[in-house]
């Protein structure tokens, strides 16, 4: 999981713990054990980039007593990649390993006469820690779509929320956090140590008739430097993260959002005093999420539009022309008795990368990717 999926991961855990109130963890766990294809090809490069990646994850979630909760992921992949490298030749990677695992706990108690939460998480290094290096050059851009493997060092994340009740049917989630991201050494980069990030959070969450719901999000992420070679690298710029969503688990329901991105502070050469680039090499990210539940199935869509950063195109290492992300996900769930399920699900995604490399030769174009997933999960009510 990437760090803006986890970030993300935590905000919506902040976004149902206001929308508990007072209520205790969760009355029910879960055991899931999952079968999932990703496969995804370019339509008009000169050489050929794809990939096809079959995994197997494994999920449990289970609570210890009325306050306290476990959880744990892990997961198996074997993939094929074709991709270019920097020098434009074609290559081939064909990885199979166990990701790194991720095990944690989540704490209901009472603290300021108010409900709160304790989210302790672990990143244990299981995984591969060149595969995600490996395999960029046959990668949809992660910008547009996390990527499934994660092989990283030992890694820490913990989240504080109180739900604050506000009268009527809306109540406050406010969270703090702390992610620290460890080492990232790899055969090519062997000293490596992503920035830690710290976030604050808030959610306003109104209740409804017939567990219909809305949400107001926002969080704000402050990252410390990267560091190579004991030295300081880069050092993200804050940003912050807005959305409003509506559920209706029944119906009709959206999401809207936005990522907005400042300059980050690099030192150049490493080690020199970081200093603030002369334009922001991270575009803004816009997005909207509908979706319709007809009985057990639920169809989802996703439109994401990124803008292009603010380096010149002539900026040939700094530039990114953003680009835009349109998908369709259906989801069905049969249930096969009254602790057990089956879920199907598929997606399509046609993504769209603006002047993201030079087609035939020529000057930078578009490159179009096709991206397609197709899974099951057999899911135990604990």
């Amino acid at each position: 999981m990437s760090k803006h999926a986890m970030i993300k991961s935590l905000v919506l855990s902040i976004a149902l713990f206001s929308g508990l109130g007072s209520a205790r963890a969760d009355s029910s766990g879960y055991l899931s054990l999952g079968l999932r294809y990703d496969g995804w090809a370019t339509t008009n490069t000169l050489l050929p980039i794809n990939g096809a990646e079959f995994s197997v994850p494994f999920s449990t979630k289970f609570k210890l007593d009325d306050n306290i909760g476990f959880f744990a992921q892990a997961n198996f992949m074997a993939a094929n990649y074709t991709g270019e490298t920097g020098s434009s030749l074609a290559y081939t990677y064909n990885p199979s390993n166990f990701s790194d695992s991720v095990i944690g706990t989540d704490i209901h108690f009472d603290s300021f006469g108010l409900s709160s939460l304790l989210d302790v998480s672990v990143n244990l290094p299981s995984g591969n820690q060149d595969w995600e290096t490996n395999q960029v050059g046959a990668n949809i851009p992660t910008q547009f779509i996390d990527s499934r493997y994660r092989g990283r060092g030992l890694g820490f994340n913990a989240m504080y929320a109180l739900a604050i009740p506000s009268g009527g049917n809306e109540q406050f989630g406010v969270a703090a956090g702390y992610l620290f991201s460890g080492s990232y050494n790899t055969l090519s980069i062997p000293d490596l140590a992503l920035g830690d990030s710290l976030f604050v959070g808030l959610n306003r969450v109104e209740a409804f008739g017939d567990n219909k719901s809305s949400a107001i999000r926002l969080t704000a992420l402050y990252f410390l430097p990267t560091t190579l070679n004991g030295s300081n690298d880069i050092q993200e710029g804050p940003n912050v993260d807005a959305s409003f969503s509506y559920e209706d688990p029944k119906g009709f329901s959206y999401e809207i959002g936005a990522q907005l991105f400042t300059p980050a502070r690099r030192s150049n050469p490493v080690g020199s005093p970081l200093a603030t680039e002369p334009h922001n090499s991270l575009g803004q990210r816009f997005y909207v999420a509908p979706s319709l539940a007809i009985g057990q199935l639920t169809i989802g869509a996703l439109a994401k539009y990124i803008l292009p950063n603010d380096y010149p195109q002539s900026d040939v290492a700094d530039y990114n022309g953003g680009g835009l992300l349109l998908g369709l996900t259906p989801t069905l769930v049969a249930p096969l008795d009254s602790v057990s399920d089956l879920k199907f699900s598929a997606g399509y995604d046609y993504i769209v990368a603006h002047n993201a490399g030079s087609i035939g030769g020529g000057p930078l174009g578009d490159i179009f990717y096709n991206y397609w997933q197709v899974g099951t999960n057999y899911e135990i009510k604990l």
